[in-house]
């Protein structure tokens, strides 16, 4: 078993999940919610991520290729989606939705957890947290297990992509006392802030898909007619 690239995987996928850049996202989502509410959110969007790499890992490559969906063409989609989502979160409307729909069921945690997690897990789940950059290195190191069939890497890395998930939620735990911290304030202060770097992500998404495009694809077409 490669130990090194287990570690170097390790490294990577929390550095591209980045969940405490993510954390105060989540944050203005959960603000106005119960303690055991915030609870069960963390668990169901660490759960999304955990299946959503899980599902990329064992057949990320083949899903692309049967839906005819570059790399590339998923992180323009990607980056329109959170520039969109960012232009929101500066507007104010992140945390609305959330208050909301927790008021529809304030008998169980569980349920209002579940009415808030449809609404926020796009984009918390994907693409903030698992988003291109995530998907296409999960799909490169499980190629590179598969080219030197060694079963102990692959589940290696499997169990990376679950410790990783579990530090995901304890991060997002840490969320209320963070709020604390901070004070009403100076969460909107960050959320609005964060609002503004996730738009300038889904801007730069956008100019690396439409990059690798022209320069991979467009460019050589032109060369040929030369």
């Amino acid at each position: 078993m490669d130990k090194l690239l287990i570690s170097n995987f390790a490294a990577s996928l929390f550095a591209l999940l980045n969940p405490l850049g993510v954390l105060p996202i989540f944050i203005g989502y959960s603000a106005g919610e119960k303690r055991n509410v915030q609870r069960w959110l963390a668990l169901f969007v660490a759960l999304t991520a955990l299946a959503i790499l899980l599902v990329f890992f064992f057949a990320g490559s083949s899903l692309l290729k049967f839906f005819g969906i570059s790399l590339d063409s998923f992180r323009i989609a990607g980056g329109i989606l959170l520039l969109i989502i960012g232009i929101g979160i500066v507007n104010g409307d992140s945390s609305k939705a959330a208050k909301n729909v927790a008021a529809e069921d304030q008998n169980s945690d569980f349920r209002a957890a579940q009415l808030v997690y449809r609404k926020i897990v796009i984009p918390l789940a994907i693409p903030l947290l698992v988003g291109p950059g995530v998907i296409a290195n999960v799909v490169l190191y499980a190629s590179e297990a598969e080219a030197k069939k060694d079963d102990a890497l692959f589940a290696g890395l499997i169990g990376t992509i679950i410790v990783i998930c579990f530090l995901v939620f304890v991060i997002f735990l840490s969320g209320r006392w963070l709020q604390k911290v901070v004070g009403d304030v100076g969460l909107n202060i960050i959320t609005r802030i964060l609002g503004l770097l996730v738009a300038a992500i889904g801007v730069q998404f956008m100019i690396t898909g439409l990059s690798n495009i022209i320069v991979g694809t467009l460019v050589p077409e032109i060369l040929k007619v030369r």
